[in-house]
C-alpha cells in the first residue's frame, strides 16, 4: 500500500468518527400531535452524541372551538356548561428518548405545550333548556396542557426522518382548549443533520 492511500484510509477515519460522535439534528413538519394544530413546525435532537435522550420544541398557529357539556353526566345533570372558541399559537417542548440499535426505534416523549390563546368562553349554569344567561368571558391569555408521546421514529445517521404514533394530552377548559384527556395521532416528516 503506497503512502497516499494510507492517508486516505486515516482522513476518512477521522471524518467517519467525527460524524458519528456529532449530535443529530431533526427539523420537520408534523401533522397532528403535541402541538394541536393541524400542522406545525418542529427541532429534535439529542442532549449529546450517542445519548437515548434528547428534546424538541415546535411552533403552530391553531383556531377552534370546544366544550364540556357532555361531561360524564351529560347536558342534564344541572351543571355548568362551557363553550369556549379559541385561536391563537402553541409551543410544543418536550424531553423524549429513542430506544432502539438501528434506524427503526421506539419513542418515547413526555412535555408541556405553552399556549397564548385569544379565547371567547360562555359559561352556563342551570338545567337544559332553562339555563341562566352564560356568564362570558374574552380575553388573550397563557393556556398550558400535558403531553404524552408513543410513536416509532425512522432515525438515520443523516438524512430522511420519518415518526409516527399517537400523543395523549390532558388538559382542562380553565387552563387549556379542551377539556380531559385527548387522543390525537401524529406524523413528522423532515431531515437529519449532523
Amino acid at each position: 500500500m503506497e503512502k497516499n492511500d494510507s492517508v486516505t484510509i486515516e482522513a476518512r477515519d477521522i471524518i467517519t468518527r467525527q460524524s458519528d460522535e456529532s449530535i443529530s439534528r431533526n427539523f420537520f413538519v408534523e401533522f397532528g400531535g403535541p402541538a394541536y394544530g393541524v400542522a406545525s413546525i418542529g427541532y429534535d435532537q439529542r442532549f449529546r452524541p450517542k445519548s437515548v435522550f434528547g428534546f424538541r420544541v415546535g411552533f403552530s398557529i391553531i383556531y377552534g372551538s370546544t366544550n364540556d357539556e357532555f361531561g360524564w353526566f351529560g347536558a342534564w345533570d344541572g351543571g355548568p356548561c362551557r363553550y369556549v372558541d379559541f385561536n391563537g399559537v402553541t409551543l410544543p417542548l418536550e424531553v423524549n428518548a429513542i430506544l432502539g440499535k438501528r434506524a427503526s426505534k421506539l419513542e418515547l416523549g413526555i412535555g408541556v405545550t405553552p399556549c397564548i390563546l385569544e379565547r371567547h368562553e360562555e359559561k352556563y349554569l342551570g338545567y337544559y333548556p332553562d339555563r341562566n344567561e352564560p356568564v362570558v368571558k374574552d380575553g388573550t391569555r397563557l393556556n398550558i396542557f400535558g403531553t404524552f408521546n408513543v410513536g416509532y421514529r425512522l432515525q438515520r445517521k443523516s438524512g430522511f426522518f420519518l415518526r409516527a404514533g399517537l400523543t395523549f394530552m390532558e388538559g382542562s377548559l380553565k387552563s387549556a382548549p379542551f377539556d380531559g384527556m385527548t387522543l390525537l395521532p401524529y406524523l413528522s416528516l423532515g431531515y437529519t443533520i449532523r
